[in-house]
């Protein structure tokens, strides 16, 4: 099974002990900016003066991550080229439903129909398969220990690390290990390319907005 980034970025949001996934406000977000990265580290996609476009090439497999397949269809079909922002938020609030579907449909997750104080209704989320959030949450926390030099930190875990930093889960980073991991992150995301930045101005900016809405 293909462990996408945005599969493994899913995994980190979820809580075993809780049964659900926790840091749901920009995880749509967060998830959206895992396929881009995906799709801009295998070469289908590149940054043209700060916009998204689209790269046709022989003989490269479509992305098996459904999530990255629809974002690279709708990046190609575009009349014009967007910003990275923009692909981060367009749509984002059908990337967690997307990316649960793949996961349980590979077994990895399964919904089970359950009622709270035995009246209301709800849905919990049974892992099938433990050792992949395992792997994930180890490979993000080897990824921001300060004694491992950079280089020696595989992009896709650095870029995990990264995207869990800024888009603030905090089920995995809370405040005090954000705090700790902040000088780690941007030396990480220094080779990274657009998406850290463009997820952490999509976060910043929502925070924003939100503010001045309760003004």
């Amino acid at each position: 099974m293909n462990v996408s980034l945005a599969r493994r970025v899913f995994l980190l949001a979820y809580s075993p002990e809780r049964q659900r996934l926790l840091s749901r406000s920009n995880l749509g977000a967060t998830l959206q900016a895992a396929a881009l990265y995906d799709l801009y580290e295998q070469g289908l996609i590149r940054d043209d003066a700060g916009k998204v476009t689209a790269i046709a090439r022989r003989g490269v497999a479509a992305p098996d991550c459904d999530l990255a397949a629809e974002l690279l269809g709708r990046i190609t079909a575009s009349e014009r080229p967007h910003r990275w922002r923009h692909w981060i938020k367009k749509g984002d609030r059908q990337a967690i439903g997307r990316v649960g579907a793949g996961l349980e449909r590979e077994r990895v997750i399964r919904f089970e129909s359950h009622r709270f104080l035995g009246i209301i209704p709800g849905r919990r989320m049974l892992l099938r398969q433990p050792q992949l959030r395992a792997a994930a949450t180890k490979a993000m926390w080897d990824a921001v220990k300060p004694g491992r030099p950079v280089a020696r930190v595989p992009a896709t875990d650095a870029a995990l690390a990264a995207l869990a930093y800024e888009g603030e889960l905090r089920v995995v980073l809370g405040g005090r290990e954000r705090r700790a991991a902040k000088g780690r992150i941007r030396e990480l995301e220094a080779g990274l390319g657009p998406v850290p930045e463009a997820l952490r101005k999509v976060v910043r900016d929502r925070k924003s907005a939100t503010s001045g809405a309760g003004v």
